[in-house]
C-alpha cells in the first residue's frame, strides 16, 4: 500500500501532535477517504522524512501524530542550478516539476529578450509563490525531503550577482560544437541557462560567453524550452550525477 506522502511547512519532532492546515486536511480525509490511524509521511524541507499516522479524520484540521523520523537520502550529488528563461504559465509549471524530479538543486527564472510572458513585478511575486508551491508538490510525489528554491524572476543583467563562483556553466545553442560528454571535467557545481520560447538573442550569447557559460549543443534536434531544461538535466545526471 502506497503511503500518503505531504508536506509541513514547520519543524516537526517524534512524540508531538501536529494539526494539518485545511487544504492536507480536505484532500486527505474527502479525497482519499483516510481515516483515523491512517500513516502518513511528513516532510518539512529538513532532509528527513518523519512517519507519522492521524489521530482523528477532521477534514478542517486533522491531527497527526509524528512516531519517527528517517533521512530520506536520495539527493543528487550534483548541485544543479536550472537558469530558465522566462516562459508561459504550463510551460514554466512543466518546467519547473520535470526539473524537481529530476533532481534539480536551485531553479531561477530569467526574463529574456524573446521571453512572451511581459508581467508586473506584483504579478511576479505571485508567480514567484506558485511555482515554489509546484516545487513542494513536486517534491511530495517523488520523495525529495529538500526542497529546491525557486528564486523570484530577474533579467539576464542581474543574473551574475547569484552566480556560484565555483559552478562549470553551460547553455544550450544548436550552433555549438561540442557535446556535454565532452567537457573536460566532471563537475559537482552546476549552472545551465535555458532560452525562453524563441530562444536567445546575439547580444544574449554574448553575455553568457562573457561570464563564462561554455555553448553546447544537444543533439541535431530543436528542443522546446519546457523540454530543454529537464532533458539536460537527465543527461548530466546520467553522465555525472546519479542515474
Amino acid at each position: 500500500m502506497r503511503v500518503t506522502r505531504l508536506y509541513y511547512p514547520d519543524a516537526l519532532a517524534c512524540g508531538e501532535g501536529v494539526q494539518l492546515d485545511s487544504q492536507a486536511s480536505s484532500h486527505l480525509v474527502r479525497v482519499l477517504r483516510s481515516p483515523a490511524g491512517t500513516p502518513l509521511v511528513l516532510f518539512n524541507g529538513d532532509g528527513f522524512n518523519y512517519l507519522a499516522r492521524t489521530l482523528d479524520a477532521d477534514p478542517r484540521k486533522t491531527a497527526v501524530l509524528v512516531e519517527d523520523k528517517v533521512p530520506a537520502n536520495n539527493e543528487s550529488p550534483l548541485k544543479i542550478t536550472l537558469l530558465q528563461g522566462l516562459s508561459r504559465q504550463d510551460r514554466m509549471e512543466s518546467t519547473i516539476q520535470k526539473s524537481v524530479e529530476l533532481g534539480v538543486s536551485r531553479i531561477i527564472p530569467v526574463i529574456c529578450q524573446r521571453s512572451n510572458t511581459r508581467l508586473n513585478a506584483d504579478k511576479l511575486n505571485k508567480k514567484q509563490q506558485h511555482w515554489q508551491k509546484v516545487a513542494i508538490s513536486a517534491c511530495e510525489q517523488c520523495g525529495r525531503a529538500v526542497i529546491p528554491q525557486v528564486l523570484p524572476a530577474l533579467s539576464l543583467s542581474e543574473l551574475p550577482s547569484l552566480l556560484e563562483p565555483q559552478a562549470h556553466r553551460y547553455t544550450l545553442l544548436p550552433e555549438a560544437e561540442r557535446s556535454l560528454g565532452e567537457q573536460p571535467e566532471t563537475p559537482v557545481y552546476i549552472e545551465v541557462l535555458i532560452g525562453p520560447e524563441g530562444g536567445l538573442s546575439d547580444e544574449e550569447a554574448g553575455f553568457l560567453r562573457e561570464h563564462d557559460f561554455t555553448a553546447v549543443k544537444f543533439g541535431p534536434r530543436i528542443l522546446r524550452t519546457e523540454t530543454a531544461g529537464p532533458a539536460v538535466i537527465s543527461a548530466m545526471q546520467l553522465l555525472w550525477g546519479d542515474f
